[in-house]
């Protein structure tokens, strides 16, 4: 496989994912998926005034699917993903304004239609932060310096990458963070598996579940669909590989998650494999701040604040602060001013 990136400069207008710079790159470059080396994508934007330092920016993204067209570097205007797109790209318009570069991978398998997406595993998401960051770096004789940050799948991406992160990492903010726990720890000693916690869903809030399921079936070899998916399930989890999130939505809007499984499903193999990629097990390197909103009922806080006390406890320099009032959706912006002003104070 060829390993040199390759930069494609695209006007502005056709890329809406990028906030507006001097110029604005889609990037093809090689990183380390889940099996491997494979190809990547994402943008990156070039500051009218870049700092004189150079620093580069991270943004990575929340779920918007796992279909080639979910990739934030191929989204048009109108698509179904502009609901996510919008709100991120004002966000970032601002890191370029203060001469940041931004750098935006699309994760493993989105944008590249021969790679299948592998969703929350920790050395894949990693692989593309760290990838893009040095990519850039090499092409633009950036600085030494980066800021990580992001949100949801991609807060949980963002800790993956300062895992074992890319020379000169600065800073890493993760905002409202998911995770790869199918089942809390304290349900799992009660015997709780993954498809109990899906026969109470109904509706929307099933529509993770075949993302997750597809992630894990292209991570890993352990993993075998027909040891515990249904009909329906295999269904909506080939679906999961050709939508978009919102398109999910509507996909799983009359199904039970119930519906996902066989009467004796054995989730095991699946649920261990996913629990061996979960944040506890990391420990992100220099400072780290984590916010989340006091109304997100997507990401579980008590869970967010259990690891945060493990990864204190091993010696890891983290902060965690809630945003009143503020939704899972909420929380990029309602945040943005917390985030600078901690970053103002570890960041130099």
């Amino acid at each position: 496989m060829d390993t040199a990136a390759e930069w494609i400069e695209t006007p502005n207008v056709e890329v809406p994912a990028a906030p507006k710079g001097a110029a604005t790159y889609r990037v093809r470059y090689t990183a380390e998926g889940a099996r491997g080396p494979v190809l990547m994508t994402g943008l990156v934007t070039i500051p009218e005034n870049r700092r004189a330092d150079g620093a580069i920016f991270s943004w990575a993204h929340g779920t918007t699917g796992l279909s080639t067209n979910s990739a934030p570097s191929l989204h048009t205007k109108g698509d179904p993903i502009e609901r996510y797109i919008t709100p991120w790209t004002e966000y970032l318009q601002g890191w370029v304004d203060e001469g940041y570069i931004v750098t935006q991978p699309d994760y493993e398998g989105l944008g590249v239609e021969e790679v299948s997406a592998t969703y929350m595993h920790k050395g894949s998401l990693a692989g593309a932060i760290n990838g893009l960051v040095e990519a850039t770096r090499e092409k633009f004789g950036a600085g030494e310096n980066w800021i990580n940050v992001g949100f949801s799948q991609g807060g949980y991406a963002a800790i993956a990458a300062a895992d074992n992160p890319a020379a000169g990492l600065a800073a890493t903010v993760a905002i409202a963070p998911g995770d790869t726990e199918l089942v809390n720890k304290n349900l799992r000693l009660m015997g709780v598996r993954p498809v109990d916690v899906a026969r109470m869903l109904k509706g929307t809030a099933v529509r993770f579940f075949p993302i997750v399921i597809a992630g894990a079936l292209n991570a890993f070899d352990g993993v075998d669909g027909n040891e515990f998916l249904s009909e329906r399930g295999k269904e909506l989890v080939d679906k999961a590989e050709k939508l978009t999130l919102p398109e999910m939505r509507a996909e799983v809007a009359d199904t039970s998650g119930g519906e996902l499984f066989i009467s004796k499903a054995n989730t095991k193999p699946m649920q261990d494999l996913l629990d061996e990629q979960r944040m506890e097990l990391m420990l992100p390197q220099g400072p780290v701040f984590v916010v989340a909103g006091d109304k997100d009922t997507t990401v579980n806080r008590e869970s967010i604040k259990s690891v945060i006390k493990a990864w204190q406890g091993k010696g890891a320099n983290v902060e965690y602060q809630e945003v009143a009032d503020a939704t899972h959706g909420d929380t990029v912006p309602a945040s943005a001013a917390l985030q600078r002003e901690w970053l103002s104070q570890h960041v130099k």
